[in-house]
């Protein structure tokens, strides 16, 4: 019933009641009046408030397509000039002529360029959560996974890569592009957050899930854990990194955006997973990602990607 309705139907009622002889002298009118009275007040307030709740949403609706809109053009408009750029770059390194101590800075600048484009990359990937829900197919995780390892390894040389439990394909079901933004960006983060270089260790392994866990299911549940010998966290920024925007307070030298993590989180969670992460200052950073594994009756692997050389426990 309308908040409206109520309120008149309640006044109507005392109205009948103060009418009546028989509750000429009852000493509970005028209060029954009174109490009337202060929940008419705070129907017509939460009828206010309803209004108010109303458009709100409305608006936020407005800006939120607004926004996407925004995002699509900004990155569209950046594109462009950013490929400009790294085209004139790479025509710099073949230059002969080029003196040697421009090559670092015409480095420099590809590198801008990659964190620009990785930023945009990150910001769509955001607006597509935002606008649309994943689309599973299975596809082959460790294969996945090769191939990640071996493109982020080829770029960071100061680094040594560990990895294990890749040798076997292991069916999943879902949205393999999105998931792949979650592997490449811990990959990346712990490449970036190890300046000193050390070992990156990446372990795949595959579980029943236990009971009261996100994957907890028949099918089991795969883990792949990304640990890193870097600059690690506090136990209080551990506790926010997956909030958007967030940066750990060691983080201030370096590149971010405080997305990733968070994107990353949301993509694990779409696909009914989990994600955690164990750190200590000085002692590097581990995090652990728990996905659903496809069942063997509806599986269909992916072609495998270049192999990378396993290493022994």
């Amino acid at each position: 019933m309308p908040m409206r309705s109520q309120e008149q139907e309640l006044r109507q009622w005392v109205a009948r009641l103060a009418e009546d002889p028989a509750n000429a002298d009852n000493p509970l009118l005028a209060e029954f009046q009174m109490l009337a009275e202060r929940h008419g007040k705070l129907l017509r307030q939460f009828h206010k408030i309803a209004k108010i709740s109303d458009r709100l949403q409305t608006e936020t609706k407005e800006i939120t397509r607004q926004q996407r809109q925004f995002v699509l053009m900004v990155s569209h408009e950046f594109r462009t000039p950013l490929a400009i750029i790294d085209s004139a770059s790479q025509m710099l390194e073949l230059e002969p002529k080029l003196p040697v101590s421009a090559m670092p800075r015409v480095g420099k600048i590809r590198n801008a360029v990659q964190r620009m484009l990785h930023l945009i990359e990150r910001c769509l990937t955001n607006d597509r959560l935002g606008a649309a829900k994943a689309r599973p197919m299975s596809f082959d995780l460790a294969a996945m996974l090769t191939g990640l390892v071996g493109e982020i390894a080829g770029a960071a040389s100061a680094h040594r890569f560990e990895v294990h439990g890749l040798d076997r394909p292991v069916p999943i079901p879902g949205d393999r592009d999105l998931l792949a933004v979650v592997f490449s960006n811990l990959m990346e983060n712990a490449v970036k957050y190890s300046p000193n270089g050390g070992t990156i260790r990446l372990d795949l392994s595959i579980g029943d899930g236990a009971a009261g866990s996100p994957c907890g299911s028949p099918g089991g549940q795969v883990t792949v854990r990304i640990a890193d010998q870097g600059i690690g966290v506090n136990a209080a920024d551990a506790a926010r990194l997956f909030d958007k925007y967030f940066r750990a307070s060691n983080a201030a030298g370096t590149t971010g955006a405080g997305l990733g993590l968070h994107l990353a989180r949301c993509i694990v969670d779409t696909h009914g997973g989990g994600i955690s992460v164990a750190s200590e200052p000085g002692q590097g950073s581990a995090f652990t990602v728990r996905l659903p594994v496809a069942r063997a009756t509806t599986a269909t692997a992916a072609p495998a990607a270049a192999p990378v050389t396993e290493t022994s426990p």
